[in-house]
């Protein structure tokens, strides 16, 4: 069963506002404190960047992003409950222009994105769907980050049970640091800037 909730941006311009939120056994946000170090980290990265938050849920990734000065947040979801809460932040924070919904399962998505690439790619899976390095969340991953939905000099950062065997990255990407926040941890694979 899950139930309501709510969560605050922690910083940019839309700090302090709350985010409803859905929580159960499959629907996960992620942590506060986890959240403000990611986005502590991608500061830089982040500014003017295009994001994609995979497995949006109630979209708090994607919108802190832009809250933090990303040009556009896409995010994927297709839990139809979760959904009309995604809507429903989106319209109460203002933030419709800025971020697009996709109504997809993640898992098949397609090897080329919709239109251009991405600068961050936010992945933060459901934790029930991990089982080793070549469950779901990891080819997923790779995916993403290997091919034509990261672009050069792009990030993807991904969020997993600390108990979690990692895979490695693909050819191409570097693992940055990775981070350790009690039951979860974040991972960094960086995608080599083209030399063009």
């Amino acid at each position: 069963m899950s139930r309501k909730g709510s969560i605050r941006l922690g910083s940019g311009h839309l700090k302090g506002k709350s985010v409803q939120v859905l929580e159960g056994l499959a629907v996960r946000p992620m942590r506060t404190r986890v959240r403000e170090a990611l986005f502590n980290r991608l500061q830089d990265q982040i500014l003017s960047a295009r994001v994609l938050d995979v497995f949006a849920g109630s979209g708090a990734l994607g919108i802190e992003a832009i809250s933090r000065g990303a040009r556009q947040s896409i995010l994927i979801e297709k839990n139809k409950d979760v959904l009309e809460i995604l809507k429903a932040n989106l319209r109460k924070l203002g933030v419709e222009a800025q971020c697009k919904i996709m109504v997809k399962d993640a898992y098949r998505l397609r090897p080329n994105p919709p239109g251009s690439g991405f600068d961050v790619i936010l992945l933060d899976p459901p934790f029930p769907d991990y089982s080793g390095p070549q469950s779901k969340p990891w080819t997923l991953a790779t995916q993403l980050a290997g091919g034509a939905w990261l672009n050069a000099g792009g990030l993807l950062i991904m969020e997993y049970p600390s108990r979690e065997e990692i895979a490695a990255p693909p050819p191409g990407l570097e693992a940055q640091e990775g981070r350790r926040y009690g039951d979860t941890s974040l991972i960094l694979w960086s995608k080599a800037k083209s030399s063009s």
